[in-house]
């Protein structure tokens, strides 16, 4: 079974990834190796699939562009917890704190949660989907968008 504690040291190293990927210092292939061979993302604008490699790395380049231009500063890996599917697969919800800045420099938190979809490939974790709220419509009402 994959443990809470193995969920919680792969999100605090995807943490780490990506607060180096917002400040600009994007180690593309860093990203992509937290990601199986392929995805689904589940979000209310609809459902994507997608495969590891170029078409990953070019969508997750575009986020993090678009995330530093819209004032993100750092995530925070707040909680881990697993429920377990089988012996090399589980559900992971993960609670995030994201800190922000507005355009008139005044900061805002946002807490949100995701639902990894994880399982242990090659004896590493690895994401293989996510379903998460609608994060444009929290950026928005908190004057971000």
């Amino acid at each position: 079974m994959i443990s809470e504690t193995d969920a919680e040291t792969f999100f605090k190293t995807y943490e780490k990834i990506y607060n180096e990927a917002i400040a600009g210092n994007v180690n593309l292939n860093d990203v992509a190796a937290n990601y199986s061979t392929g995805f689904v993302s589940v979000t209310p604008a609809g459902v994507m699939v997608g495969e590891n490699g170029k078409q990953l790395k070019d969508i997750m380049k575009k986020g993090f562009e678009a995330y530093r231009a819209m004032g993100s500063k750092k995530m925070i890996c707040k909680e881990v917890s697993v429920t377990p599917i089988d012996q090399d697969h589980c559900v992971a919800k993960v609670q995030w704190s994201g800190e922000y800045e507005r355009k008139d420099k005044s900061p805002v938190t946002i807490d949100f949660e995701v639902d990894y979809l994880v399982e242990r490939r090659d004896g590493r974790l690895k994401v293989f989907g996510w379903i998460s709220g609608d994060e444009q419509a929290e950026f928005k009402k908190h004057g971000l968008l």
